[in-house]
């Protein structure tokens, strides 16, 4: 399968969780200022309302008007200002675009996350996260699905996976993936064949080898932990966006931006990194299923 990477240039506004982020950061700054919206929306001759929209996510800002807000906020330093509005003036489809006739909206902004992440920390039960995943595994984790749609849809969804694996191996910046594994994913899931599982568990040991990859493998006799009841997806992003916590589940995804809940999930995954095997341990592991050990 191939991932999709040509380029488009056809213009969409920003992914609603980014638009939503950008209003709460926006409001934020208001507020340590002391600001009423009026006085606010008086930078740029708006009505109050009019911010208000931004504020919520329901409204799209450009990135001078972002500017002049900022200004306004007292928001000078040059790499802040850049990184804050240059999720504004995003305004070229990126690639998953082509796939909106297959993704959910929630699908779509954990993809817009993850091309903004610094850090991704993932833990999901039974299955290796799919930004691990080969496209034959892929294939057999989305055939797997009781909808008949996903199962439709399966060959681009599972583009759309290997597209996402962009964000590890770009040239510049690439996001920092750690992640723990089930030690029940290392054998082959029904539908995937010895030799799919063979190649899944290369894939892990060659990205293993990358500086910003680390896999822990969690072993079936682990004591009792966090994940055992949620997987769970933390993502940490430059100054000054805050971090969020993605839970998948069978109709798509629930964001958690709440600094409280945010803290209780990335405590949560350090337990779950306390419970796995160590990185070398887990490299060991792995290969002794490459080898044909079975549980």
């Amino acid at each position: 399968m191939l991932c999709h990477t040509a380029p488009m240039t056809s213009p969409q506004t920003a992914p609603p969780v980014m638009r939503r982020r950008l209003g709460s950061l926006l409001r934020r700054y208001r507020k340590r200022n002391a600001m009423t919206l009026v006085q606010a929306a008086a930078a740029l001759s708006w009505e109050s309302t009019r911010l208000s929209r931004v504020e919520t996510g329901q409204y799209q800002i450009k990135a001078g008007e972002v500017a002049t807000l900022l200004a306004a906020y007292g928001v000078t330093d040059h790499a802040e200002v850049s990184g804050i509005t240059g999720v504004a003036e995003s305004h070229q489809r990126k690639w998953w675009a082509a796939y909106s006739d297959v993704l959910p909206r929630p699908y779509a902004d954990s993809i817009a996350l993850e091309e903004a992440a610094v850090s991704i920390k993932t833990y999901f039960p039974q299955l290796i996260t799919a930004l691990l995943q080969t496209p034959a595994y892929a294939h057999s984790a989305i055939f797997s699905s009781p909808s008949p749609a996903v199962r439709k849809n399966a060959d681009s969804l599972v583009q759309v996976r290997q597209a996402r694996k962009m964000v590890l191996t770009r040239s510049e910046n690439p996001a920092r993936l750690d992640t723990v594994i089930d030690e029940s994913a290392l054998f082959a899931p029904s539908g995937a064949t010895p030799d799919v599982m063979r190649d899944q568990l290369l894939g892990l040991l060659d990205l293993s080898e990358r500086d910003n990859v680390t896999i822990r493998v969690m072993p079936l006799g682990a004591p009792a932990h966090p994940g055992l009841t949620s997987n769970m997806t933390v993502m940490d992003f430059r100054n000054p966006w805050p971090p969020v916590v993605l839970i998948d589940h069978l109709r798509g995804g629930v964001f958690l931006e709440d600094p409280e809940d945010v803290d209780a999930f990335a405590m949560a995954f350090d337990a779950v990194v306390d419970a796995a095997l160590d990185v070398d341990a887990s490299r060991e592991m792995i290969k002794s299923y490459m080898k044909g050990k079975t549980p």
